[in-house]
């Protein structure tokens, strides 16, 4: 393995990623996946700079002959475990599509379900759940703005406590929006506030962020879930370590989560922590935030936004926020 990882440093150059490396079942041999970070370079296919310089003539979609082992590459590259990539490139190759984008579109579409927030439609509340640092606060924002656009009638609540300046953070965002915060350490004290946020049109809870491996911490979201009868979705940085966002997702899922909202994505390079959660975690995806301006809420993804946000639509890669925001 030193040998072979030598031999990729040498072909390669010392910017070299390696992206995995596999031993053979022999004992002898192994195999290493490398990627370089070159806008210049996509994929196997190497660009010069003049060309890289130039625009595309036209808006053709990006085809390759087979477009299955350049799936391979990008995904790998992406960071998605190899059992996963499989399982996406099983439903890809049933597509008679030269296009590598819309061939993991069709495999996205099979194996992952869509189902965004509309604000005009939520029933139950909205509690927001995840990780310390995940951006339920400014999701929170995002949402409450939304709602008050819509002229609807909003209640929101921070339960954020733990977190130096939670509250405040949140308090900025609601005083401008001209809603009332109702701020609580657990569910304990939410129940006063309760018949108070029947009267609202929409209501959102950011919780505080939690070890996803903690009974207690669960314990602690649960039970702000239960008392308000609301909905749990998980608020998800892309970005992260591929299984790690798989097994979040599926701690998330197993205290009742079946959404996720997707943060960061305009500071993030490698999208496998999406793709793993929605697959091993069994989570939709409901919206994802682009920046951290509340004023331009939360943006939907499909398959195929998805799939064009992994996959570059040609050989010239575009601004990851523009392609996101389209």
């Amino acid at each position: 393995m030193p040998e072979a990882t030598a031999f990729v440093r040498d072909d390669m150059g010392d910017d070299a990623i390696i992206v995995s490396t596999q031993q053979g079942a022999d004992g002898l041999s192994c195999r290493v996946t490398a990627a370089i970070e070159e806008e210049a370079e996509i994929g196997a296919t190497v660009i010069s700079e003049d060309e890289a310089e130039q625009p595309p003539e036209d808006d053709a979609p990006f085809s390759v002959d087979d477009p299955i082992p350049f799936l391979r590459q990008v995904l790998t590259a992406h960071g998605l475990p190899q059992h996963l990539v499989d399982l996406l490139l099983r439903a890809a190759s049933a597509v008679d599509n030269s296009d590598p984008g819309l061939a993991l579109a069709a495999a996205i579409d099979e194996h992952i379900s869509f189902r965004p927030i509309e604000v005009s439609d939520i029933e139950a509340p909205i509690v927001l759940v995840g990780v310390p640092g995940a951006g339920k606060t400014i999701t929170a924002a995002k949402l409450a703005a939304a709602a008050k656009l819509k002229g609807l009638r909003v209640g929101v609540v921070t339960a954020d406590a733990k977190r130096a300046g939670g509250i405040e953070q949140l308090k900025a965002f609601t005083t401008i929006l001209d809603i009332d915060l109702i701020a609580v350490a657990n569910a304990e004290e939410l129940q006063p506030h309760i018949l108070t946020l029947q009267d609202a049109d929409v209501v959102i809870v950011d919780t505080a962020g939690v070890n996803p491996f903690d009974d207690d911490d669960m314990r602690y979201v649960m039970n702000i879930s239960e008392v308000l009868g609301g909905e749990p979705i998980l608020v998800l940085p892309a970005g992260g370590d591929a299984m790690e966002s798989a097994d979040i997702a599926a701690a998330f899922n197993g205290i009742g989560s079946e959404r996720m909202i997707v943060t960061r994505l305009n500071m993030t390079r490698r999208l496998g922590g999406i793709l793993a959660g929605a697959l091993a975690g069994r989570l939709a995806i409901a919206n994802a935030s682009i920046n951290p301006r509340v004023a331009d809420g939360l943006n939907t993804l499909n398959p195929v936004s998805l799939a064009r946000l992994i996959v570059p639509s040609e050989p010239h890669e575009d601004d990851r926020q523009t392609r996101a925001a389209q």
